[in-house]
């Protein structure tokens, strides 16, 4: 059992990492940390859970492992900073870093105290994807050779982290590191051209970016993402014989069966995906492997090279 403080009590917090974190049979939470006082009450309530405000106080009264973010991502550094003095693997909400500068910054502390830390793209642990894999493996579309992707929500609140630029917002950062991350793993390679056209619309940040990757090789991936918008949760995988589409590729309820769809020139099917608690999928695969240097040094290595495409995104 690895015992757990986790960090920003949001409401993926407190609706699907808590919860996952108590039922998953290899985690415990310790404590709960907030700056926010209010939060505390609901915590108590749903979970029963010791309540702090201030992380140097958790490290000093609680005894635990690992550390699970869930901050405004300006913040995950300096959070980093100081559980990693103390030892602490971290799992942290994506994105990781604010540019590929801080990302780097973030690689030499995780190196220095030799500590894991793990981006958390919580759907990649969903079965629905195997299923994927398998199909596309075994011929079902032929040869694939373009991926889109779409993740993106109705208007939030005004007052929401993600419009704030100091708070690390934007649209780049939250939706579209989703898409970024599944086209990059989707292909297995990193792209070898960056395109993309970003939508502030008066606000501080981008609240909508759509996104070309070239991955050489007849290998492409369209990407669309943002705020203030229809909701938007899919991809669909285009190969030289038909294309499978996924209906609810990202943010996935524990309970909710999602549906695949494959296309071909005569035929079309559906098909419906395994049930799939991912969080709760994201904490067995952590906690299994943080002690593998290997597999912790390949985690440092892959959210810099996530990190670095989304920063070319912001930055062309």
């Amino acid at each position: 059992m690895i015992r757990f403080a986790v960090v920003g009590c949001g409401n993926i917090a407190k609706r699907s990492t808590i919860p996952a974190l108590i039922k998953s049979g290899v985690s415990s939470v310790v404590v709960c940390i907030d700056i926010n006082p209010v939060v505390e009450k609901e915590i108590k309530e749903k979970f029963d859970l010791p309540f702090e405000t201030d992380i140097e106080v958790a490290l000093a009264k609680y005894q635990f492992d690992a550390v699970y973010i869930s901050t405004p991502v300006s913040i995950h550094k300096n959070i980093i900073e100081k559980v990693a003095k103390h030892h602490k693997h971290i799992l942290c909400e994506k994105s990781l870093a604010v540019n590929y500068e801080e990302a780097l910054e973030i690689a030499s502390i995780a190196r220095e105290n030799n500590i894991a830390i793990f981006e958390g793209f919580m759907y990649q642990f969903h079965a629905q994807h195997a299923v994927v894999k398998d199909l596309i493996e075994s011929g079902e579309i032929g040869t694939p050779f373009h991926y889109q992707a779409w993740f993106g929500f109705p208007p939030i609140a005004s007052t929401d982290f993600r419009y704030k630029k100091s708070l690390g917002g934007g649209a780049v950062l939250d939706a579209g590191s989703y898409t970024v991350h599944s086209a990059r793993h989707f292909f297995n390679q990193e792209p070898k051209e960056v395109f993309s056209v970003l939508e502030n619309e008066m606000h501080e940040v981008e609240i909508r970016g759509t996104v070309l990757l070239n991955f050489a090789n007849s290998k492409t991936a369209h990407l669309v993402f943002g705020f203030n918008n229809k909701y938007q949760n899919k991809y669909i995988i285009w190969g030289t014989t038909g294309t499978i589409t996924l209906e609810r590729a990202f943010g996935i309820p524990s309970d909710y069966q999602s549906t695949l769809i494959i296309d071909k020139q005569d035929s079309k099917r559906e098909i419906a995906m395994p049930i799939c608690d991912h969080f709760v999928e994201e904490i067995k695969y952590f906690v299994k492997q943080i002690k593998n240097k290997n597999i912790t040094e390949q985690w440092i290595l892959e959210f810099l090279s996530q990190s670095k495409i989304l920063s070319q995104i912001k930055n062309t």
